[in-house]
């Protein structure tokens, strides 16, 4: 086999990615860690994109460590806010009527804008050093900024989520295989593509 063929760096690239995934998937056990997880997957999707990544399990576990307490915090506001949208939600439902119809249509347009958000703040995290509050007022302006090219990243990632888990249990089956397999890692490194047309813009210094 010709190792310098396309075939043969496709593949040693998606091995790559089912190691990255597997190490993602038992870092997020904890589930307190899935922030700090998601922000070390996105960092090392982020260099892969742009050829520049080196130890892929070394790297990971070092920038695991590295931003898990912005990580952490910014996964624990996530699972508040969504909670909050959730205890909407049920309230909406217990009063029934015209109220559950727009609390509706209200739970799901702030929960697509939070995960728009949050997709955003774990890669910039990854990227980026800066304080927390730093980090949390400029992801709001390089999302306005850029819309486009986040949008597509957020894309990228929702919908395979969607049909994996929103379609049958027939489909479920083989998506369920596909994110334990690969499934985050891959599409991870896909947005991240888009994630680093907004990102190169701002790389001489931090945003």
């Amino acid at each position: 086999m010709n190792y310098d063929s396309r075939f043969s760096r496709v593949l040693s690239r998606l091995t790559e990615l089912v190691l990255l995934n597997f190490v993602f998937i038992l870092t997020c056990l904890p589930i307190l860690t899935i922030g700090a997880s998601v922000t070390a997957l996105y960092s090392i999707t982020l260099k892969m994109a742009r050829n520049e990544e080196g130890y892929i399990i070394q790297g990971y576990f070092k920038d695991f460590a590295k931003n898990f307490k912005q990580a952490t915090a910014f996964w624990l506001i996530e699972l508040l806010l969504y909670f909050q949208l959730r205890v909407l939600y049920i309230a909406a439902a217990v009063n029934g009527g015209a109220m559950f119809q727009i609390y509706t249509v209200i739970t799901w347009g702030l929960g697509i804008l939070y995960s728009l958000y949050f997709l955003f703040v774990f890669p910039l995290t990854a990227t980026f050093q800066n304080t927390f509050l730093n980090i949390a007022k400029n992801a709001f302006a390089m999302i306005i900024a850029h819309l486009p090219w986040v949008l597509a990243a957020y894309l990228i990632a929702a919908v395979p989520l969607a049909v994996s888990f929103g379609i049958n249990t027939r489909i479920l089956k083989f998506a369920m295989l596909f994110w334990i397999l690969i499934g985050f890692a891959l599409v991870t490194f896909f947005s991240s593509f888009c994630l680093n047309r907004v990102f190169k813009r701002y790389m001489d210094t931090d945003p």
